[in-house]
């Protein structure tokens, strides 16, 4: 036997807790019994010095207080009728000391003069029966780095009763108030609740910055780190992931060496800064097998990129995931007990075995077409350059996001989704190999019931074209279809058929573009030295301008000029 395949069987043997990291936020984690601490709350903040003249509607009485120290203890330094005082770091436009009363409920107040506005604590958002919320946590944990952060926040809520699942991604640049602390990026709430002790470590802390900030209550929480991560998808020996959008960017070259190669951890930050060790490299349009190592470069690569699409696309690698450990039968309940005996030492979880238990029909008996996936994205945020930390982020408008909050932590029943789906055949008129199964990943997220058949009859369609054979007006199904994948009204041919097999099938042609998720990504305006420089109220607005992020360059490859091929082929048989 091979070196290489006495790891690979020995990675196997590992695989419940490895799996259970990355799969743990889709499947394999969660209980029957949902948590529902009393958490209601009626707290109201005030709006807290800053560096910069406040915005027009603070009222403040000025009158200089002494900064207050924070500690180790979760209980805050300050009490609720205390005051916060300003910022001694001089800004663009200084405002004198200001005492400004707080009543934070029974949340803790900030221990840190906060750089913008706290807002006041969302309502808790009411969750179903039978519905559990487990926390999905991907660090950048390294040996030579104690403050680390977590990058990746994905909340999966999980019906137990209805077998569907939502997934909400965080991403990390959202500033929040972290309770007992300040305003602070969501992905550095952990690390201080690790640091400061709170009650539950960095994980308990993030739970009440979510309650606050979002109103999600958090059942149970699971961390994986990076080389956990890239050890799960290699024990799968890898993961099959329908790229949409080519991504260009630096990899280590062959043949990579990983952190285990090496004796120390100076060794191998010495081979990661050499350049000689890198190359670029490209992932095209298509359907690829990616390792370990690529699927991790996947899931976090930004450059070019924004943390929104990252979001997207960690989604589509849990997907992955989940499809090839079922593939292997490796969710199967029966199976679990013995899996759980390596669990804890690989993944930080405050989960047991009998939540495992509880869960594993779920992860074995879901439907594809019940996994529901959302993303904080930028129209429901504000973009704001905070001077206290030099860096852009972006702020909550509260009235968006609660809606987004009441969709994600609501997965749907199975009456709704039978009565609301449909079932659709997608088929490959290009020379593009594999893109039916790019574009029925695309569809299969509309929550329609979707299969990819390969090649059409021709690979030489000019356009795109929908067949339905519904019979029925124009269904809110068609109307997704053609907004995806961006069908006019006059390549929709309607041919209904009570004997069909399938409700609509997609023929794609050579003008199919695969890369529509282009996230335009506002820069915040610069603080100046002018007046109007300040903290932005949650509602106003960013005019996009030269900072969007430009559109991906075109990436199917077509052999003859569109205007060249000749008619589509005639309709096919449904």
């Amino acid at each position: 036997m091979s070196s290489e395949s006495s790891r690979r069987q020995s990675r196997r043997g590992r695989l419940p807790a490895l799996l259970a990291t990355a799969v743990v936020g889709l499947l394999l984690i969660g209980t029957g019994l949902a948590l529902r601490g009393s958490q209601d709350r009626a707290v109201r903040v005030a709006i807290a010095g800053t560096e910069t003249a406040l915005a027009p509607t603070a009222t403040a009485t000025l009158t200089p207080t002494a900064s207050p120290t924070p500690g180790p203890s979760p209980t805050p330094t300050l009490t609720p009728t205390g005051t916060i005082p300003a910022s001694a770091t001089p800004g663009p436009t200084p405002v004198p000391p200001m005492s400004i009363r707080v009543d934070t409920g029974s949340y803790p107040t900030p221990s840190t003069p906060p750089s913008t506005q706290i807002p006041p604590p969302v309502e808790p958002v009411d969750i179903p029966d039978g519905v559990v919320n487990v926390m999905l946590l991907g660090s950048d944990k390294r040996a030579d780095d104690p403050g680390f952060r977590t990058d990746t926040i994905i909340v999966v809520s999980i019906n137990t009763i209805e077998n569907s699942v939502n997934m909400l991604s965080i991403p990390r640049d959202i500033m929040v108030y972290v309770p007992g602390w300040t305003m602070a990026k969501i992905n550095t709430a952990y690390q201080r609740g690790e640091s400061t002790g709170w009650r539950g470590g960095g994980a308990g802390l993030l739970k009440e910055t979510l309650l606050y900030n979002f109103g999600i209550r958090v059942d149970y929480y699971a961390l994986v780190d990076i080389s956990s991560f890239q050890d799960i998808v290699n024990t799968l020996d890898g993961v099959e992931v329908p790229v949409d959008c080519a991504l260009t960017g630096y990899v280590l070259r062959e043949p990579r060496k990983s952190i285990r190669d090496f004796a120390t951890y100076e060794e191998w930050t010495a081979y990661t800064a050499d350049e000689d060790n890198w190359m670029e490299y490209t992932l095209p349009v298509g359907v690829h097998q990616l390792d370990g190592y690529e699927a991790l470069w996947y899931a976090r690569y930004r450059y070019g990129s924004s943390d929104f699409d990252r979001a997207f696309r960690q989604q589509q690698v849990l997907r992955a995931i989940l499809t090839r450990a079922r593939t292997l039968g490796l969710v199967d309940a029966g199976k679990i007990p013995g899996l759980w005996q390596q669990y804890s030492d690989l993944v930080q979880t405050d989960m047991g075995l009998g939540n495992m238990l509880q869960f594993g029909p779920v992860a074995a008996n879901i439907d594809d077409i019940a996994i529901n996936t959302y993303v904080v994205t930028p129209d429901l945020l504000t973009a704001w350059y905070d001077l206290a930390i030099e860096q852009q982020v972006f702020l909550l408008n509260p009235e968006g996001v609660a809606s987004l909050m009441q969709a994600a932590m609501n997965p749907p029943a199975q009456n709704y989704l039978i009565r609301n789906t449909a079932s659709v055949e997608v088929r490959n008129g290009t020379v593009t190999d594999r893109l039916d199964e790019v574009a029925a990943d695309r569809i299969e997220r509309l929550g329609l019931r979707t299969t990819a058949t390969g090649a059409a009859d021709s690979t030489r369609y000019r356009t795109t074209v929908i067949y339905d054979f519904t019979g029925r007006e124009k269904t809110s199904q068609l109307s997704a279809l053609q907004r995806s994948l961006r069908v006019a009204d006059a390549d929709v041919i309607i041919q209904p058929d009570p004997n069909r097999t399938v409700d609509y099938v997609v023929i794609l042609g050579q003008n199919y573009t695969s890369c529509t998720r282009s996230i335009n990504v506002p820069d915040a305006p610069r603080p100046t030295d002018g007046p109007g420089t300040g903290t932005p109220s949650p509602d106003s607005t960013v005019t996009p301008d030269a900072g969007l992020l430009p559109e991906l360059p075109p990436t199917l490859p077509v052999e003859t000029p569109a205007a060249a091929l000749p008619e589509n082929p005639p309709a096919p048989t449904p």
